[in-house]
């Protein structure tokens, strides 16, 4: 076979191509893999250059040790284009403080002034799902601003009790006088939450100042794409990257395994979180911009759960006026376990004389009557068909028409929207699933049930 003549190695013709056994190929031939029929072995490059602990570039293999070639599935997403989004985000601001959309950038600016305390949180109303065994990743468009001392910047999956934040401390290094920033883990073991706390001159990645592995140094006044991967297991890897120049950035990771004696959060079921606050009364007004979240896993992820239901009583619950929504039943988590995960799933309604009816999946609707702690001891609900009078409020999140003569077949819940039940007031109040009902004749007695799964 001809070669080429600039290049002894490189033939004209690749066709049946026999790599020469030259002298100084031979290391190359030593190190190469082959199959049982003598062809190469292609080999994935799983160590990027640079890769590892004090790199600053990802690993592209899992903790498990696992090819990062699976797909992934979007878990949760927003994108701001035209608000807050306040079904999906709740918000506390103190002393001044304000946070507002800015219809620019579909972004919120969170903002406080120079009062001491003014403070913005923002977080999720519900917590995020967790499959054990799966990496996941959260990820956050985010602007930080020029570091001022007392102003203190957060983002990341946190409570207040349990998670992992990223932050720009308002404080100054005692040894250089420059601000500090650090990767933070939050776990509520005892009475005082404890903090580990790790400063950017202890990263043990790219501290991202010009002096690391890629020569980058990170602009605050910049929009960032920032994300933070974790596993739980109580022992498992969180990590803290910056996204630049088409590569993640690892500026550090947390190793609890054979480390810690007790699990670094108390829960994996966790809500997305942002916070600014000026701890000293520092001058002038002060900005943290909130753009897009969302949240990846590895593989297919599975709805794995307990089921769960509730039954009417077979008696029915009376309806005494015609085309007019009755609560029928309404389901709500427990104050004790709020950071449960509960997807209802299924529902079921009729009339004890097959009368037709209309029904509609309400959110927050004003219920009265009893709540009561669902049958399993194990299960995070309570349930309640004991409310009277007409529903009047709350957000319609799905209705339908059942008629005469079709059944109460069961009704699936869409599955592509997710219905889990979310929380107010930085997490602490349950939101409430009401399914209500209408007849189309008065003094109608309906019988429903509801299913859902929580996710243990």
């Amino acid at each position: 076979m001809a070669n080429d003549p600039n290049n002894p190695y490189r033939p004209l013709n690749t066709t049946n191509y026999d790599h020469p056994r030259d002298p100084n190929l031979n290391d190359l031939h030593s190190s190469m893999e082959y199959n049982a029929i003598g062809q190469p072995v292609l080999r994935a490059n799983v160590n990027l250059v640079g890769s590892g602990e004090g790199s600053g570039v990802s690993s592209s293999i899992d903790s498990k040790g696992r090819l990062k070639v699976q797909t992934q599935q979007t878990l949760f997403f927003n994108t701001f284009q035209y608000g807050k989004e306040t079904d999906v985000w709740d918000e506390s601001v103190v002393n001044g403080a304000s946070a507002v959309f800015d219809t620019s950038f579909s972004q919120v600016r969170m903002q406080v002034t120079n009062q001491t305390g003014s403070k913005v949180i923002r977080q999720t109303r519900n917590v995020q799902r967790y499959t054990p065994g799966r990496t996941q990743s959260v990820a956050f468009a985010v602007r930080l601003d020029t570091p001022t001392t007392g102003i203190r910047r957060r983002f990341g999956m946190f409570d207040g009790n349990d998670g992992f934040f990223f932050e720009d401390c308002g404080t100054v290094d005692p040894d250089t006088g420059e601000p500090q920033y650090a990767c933070v883990i939050i776990n509520s073991d005892g009475a005082t939450p404890t903090v580990e706390r790790i400063y950017r001159k202890d990263w043990n990645g790219d501290k991202l100042d010009g002096n690391g592995p890629s020569g980058l140094t990170a602009n605050p006044l910049a929009q960032q794409l920032v994300m933070m991967d974790y596993e739980w297991y109580g022992a498992g890897q969180v990590s803290f990257m910056f996204v630049m120049n088409g590569l993640p950035r690892v500026i550090h990771t947390f190793n609890h395994g054979n480390r810690l004696q007790m699990p670094w959060a108390k829960t994996p079921f966790l809500p997305i979180r942002l916070e600014i606050e000026n701890l000293t009364g520092a001058a002038g007004t002060h900005y943290l911009w909130q753009g897009s979240n969302s949240i990846l896993a590895e593989g297919s992820v599975e709805k794995l759960g307990i089921a769960e239901s509730i039954l009417t009583p077979l008696n029915g619950i009376n309806m005494p006026d015609s085309n007019t929504f009755y609560p029928i039943v309404s389901i709500r988590i427990k104050s004790t376990a709020l950071t449960g995960i509960v997807l209802p799933t299924y529902f079921q309604a009729g009339t004890l004389d097959n009368t037709d009816i209309y029904f509609k999946l309400i959110r927050n609707a004003t219920v009265n009557g009893t709540w009561v702690n669902h049958p399993d001891p194990n299960a995070f609900t309570q349930y309640n068909y004991t409310s009277t009078g007409a529903i009047t409020d709350g957000v319609e999140l799905s209705a339908g028409i059942i008629t005469s003569g079709a059944g109460a077949g069961q009704i699936r819940v869409d599955t592509d929207t997710v219905y889990q039940l979310g929380r107010s007031s930085l997490g602490t109040v349950s939101d409430t699933l009401t399914l209500a009902i209408a007849a189309k004749n008065a003094n109608k007695n309906a019988v429903a049930t509801m299913t859902w799964i929580e996710q243990r």
